[in-house]
């Protein structure tokens, strides 16, 4: 409306003028805006549209980038074109998803533009269908909406760091067995576990043909293994983890952490545990890379703790019941303060009576956000703090290191408390 109010005034301006003055050759100069005028009167909004999205990946890790690409076709009308979609929070925009383009009388628009997208945080983001409003030039007239496409999901995983090539050596473990073992690359032993279904990866050599033909479905032979050392990790997800913003804060860069140092432990044949401390959530000890979905699954859905009596030594107490058989490591991940300082000591007193295990703390500093000195404050803090500790302890400051890293570091810490 306010083009056609500025429109309507050029045109009678100059009509206004030539009556006053008596300069007739004035009037000319309201043809343009009369035209104009006219034109957007008769004109009509776009119309026809029609609106393909592209997301590149609906699976990313945290920070990981995906390509989204539009494609715009608006056959009839004319006006102006405003399209553009919506972000949950999690998900941070790298572009521009929002155009605004104009379709010319009696000429077919094609337009493509893309952008990228990184989540910030783990677990499920959403991006809205595109949504296209066609608006006629002097905006008079009803405008044309479409809501083109479904809301897109996309899922971000924690990030694993890039340690794949990284093979630890065999490891002489001192769990509560006849002798001691060596983990984790030796070979399986003749002990038989059980009778399970076939799954991708394993020898064909174990395949128990008998049971096969009799049951019609592949089946192999599982033996126990031999020197697999087991390691469990305690993931506080307390109030102690709640420090920081939603996107780098202790928790959320524990659980890239504790992912990461998961799948190095599994794919190095290592058996693996998880308990979530505050979510009263177990995973007992396993091995084999195909457990690692297993451990994905619980990271993903781990959040701040919904049980708040629960702590440190309380969660001991309750996986003694569910760990069977030996630990040579406990892993515990927590952001170590003066207020959870008794929690830790009670913790590893606790494991190492249950399990005569050694213990490794990891220490995630997230104050670095807060500003350098913040951050060079609370590591001498806890330098102090962790100086009574009977357990190896690994200082790690999320913004300063890279997840890799850090689970190098840990990895050290392992090995040297065995």
């Amino acid at each position: 409306m306010e083009r056609l109010t500025w429109l309507v005034l050029l045109t009678l301006a100059p009509f206004s003028l030539a009556i006053l003055t008596g300069v007739v050759g004035l009037a000319y100069a309201s043809f343009i805006p009369a035209s104009v005028l006219v034109y957007g009167i008769l004109s009509e909004p776009p119309s026809g549209i029609v609106v393909e999205r592209d997301v590149g990946s609906r699976k990313l890790a945290v920070g990981g980038t995906a390509e989204v690409r539009v494609r715009l076709v608006v056959e009839g009308g004319s006006g102006f074109v405003f399209i553009g979609d919506v972000t949950s929070p999690g998900l941070e925009v790298v572009g521009k998803n929002r155009h605004v383009f104009f379709k010319k009388p009696g000429k077919r628009l094609v337009v493509e533009y893309s952008y990228k997208i990184h989540p910030l945080k783990k677990g499920s983001h959403s991006l809205s269908p595109v949504e296209v409003i066609g608006r006629d030039f002097l905006g008079i007239k009803d405008g044309t909406y479409v809501l083109a496409g479904e809301e897109v999901e996309i899922e971000a995983y924690p990030r694993v760091g890039g340690i794949r090539r990284l093979i630890l050596s065999k490891l002489r473990t001192r769990e509560r067995r006849a002798s001691n073992h060596v983990a984790p690359l030796g070979p399986t032993s003749t002990d038989f576990r059980e009778i399970r279904e076939y799954r991708p990866g394993d020898s064909l050599r174990t395949i128990n043909w008998k049971a096969t033909a009799r049951l019609g479905k592949v089946l192999v032979n599982e033996y126990e293994p031999e020197g697999r050392a087991t390691v469990m990790v305690y993931l506080d997800t307390t109030e102690s983890t709640a420090v920081g913003s939603a996107f780098h804060g202790s928790l959320e860069s524990s659980l890239g952490l504790v992912m990461s140092l998961v799948s190095l432990l599994l794919r190095n044949d290592f058996k693996v545990g998880l308990y979530l401390v505050g979510s009263r959530r177990i995973i007992t000890p396993r091995s084999g890379v195909q457990a690692v979905s297993t451990f994905a699954r619980a990271v993903l859905s781990a959040g701040p703790s919904v049980h708040h009596e629960e702590s440190l030594p309380l969660a001991v107490e309750r996986s003694r019941t569910s760990v069977r058989g030996g630990v040579a490591v406990a892993v515990l991940v927590t952001n170590l303060t003066p207020y959870n300082l008794d929690d830790v000591k009670n913790a590893i007193e606790r494991l190492r009576t249950a399990f005569d295990c050694r213990v490794v703390v990891v220490d995630v500093n997230p104050y670095g956000q807060f500003g350098d000195v913040p951050l060079a404050l609370s590591a001498l803090h806890k330098e102090g703090l962790s100086e009574g500790l009977k357990a190896s302890v690994v200082h790690w400051n999320p913004l300063g290191e890279d997840v890799g890293v850090a689970v190098k570091k840990v990895v050290g810490g392992v090995f040297s408390a065995l």
